[in-house]
C-alpha cells in the first residue's frame, strides 16, 4: 500500500496534467470544464434509478453552471482515459469531447479498487459504463456513457 506522501504527488501529478491537458484545449480555441471530484463513487446497476452502472464524481457546486452549460446539447462522441494504479488506488483523468464543437469536459477523481466491488466485472459484461456528475446534495449535472469499460479499471480485462 502506498504511503500518504506517494498518493499525495500522485493527485498532484494528475492534477497537473488535467491543467496542462486543459490549457492546451484551450490555446486551441476548445471549451473546457474541469471537474475535480472530491470522492468518486462506484454506482452498481442496482444502485442507480435508471440501471446506469458508473462512477459517480461528486463535483463542488461552482462546476455547475459551467458544466451545464457547455454539456448542453452537445454531443460527447469521445473519451479518452489515463489512468495510473499505485496500490489500492486508481487516479483517474477522463476527457469526454465533443469534437465537432471543441467542448472537453475533464474528469478527475481518485477510487479506491477495495470500493468497487463488483463494478468492473459488471460493466465490462455489461459493455457500458457511465460517469455521473453529481452533486454533493445528490442532484445529478450529466452522465457520459463509455462503450470500453475495461479503460477505466487497470488490471482488469474484457
Amino acid at each position: 500500500m502506498p504511503d500518504s506522501e506517494t498518493q499525495k504527488n500522485e493527485w498532484r501529478a494528475t492534477l497537473e496534467q488535467a491543467d496542462k491537458m486543459g490549457t492546451r484545449l484551450s490555446d486551441d480555441g476548445w471549451q473546457v470544464v474541469t471537474v475535480r471530484a472530491a470522492h468518486v463513487t462506484p454506482i452498481p446497476p442496482t444502485d442507480d434509478p435508471e440501471g446506469r452502472p458508473g462512477l459517480a464524481y461528486i463535483a463542488q457546486g461552482e462546476v455547475a453552471e459551467p458544466f451545464q452549460r457547455v454539456i448542453n446539447g452537445g454531443t460527447f462522441d469521445n473519451y479518452e482515459v489515463f489512468n495510473r494504479a499505485v496500490g489500492s488506488d486508481i487516479f483517474s483523468l477522463t476527457r469526454v469531447s465533443d469534437t465537432e464543437n471543441e467542448v472537453a469536459v475533464l474528469l478527475v477523481g481518485t477510487l479506491n479498487r477495495s470500493s468497487l466491488e463488483t463494478l468492473p466485472e459488471t460493466a465490462i459484461q455489461r459493455g457500458e459504463l457511465y460517469s455521473h456528475v453529481d452533486l454533493l446534495d445528490g442532484t445529478r449535472l450529466g452522465s457520459f456513457h463509455h462503450s470500453t469499460p475495461s479503460l477505466f479499471f487497470p488490471g482488469e480485462s474484457e
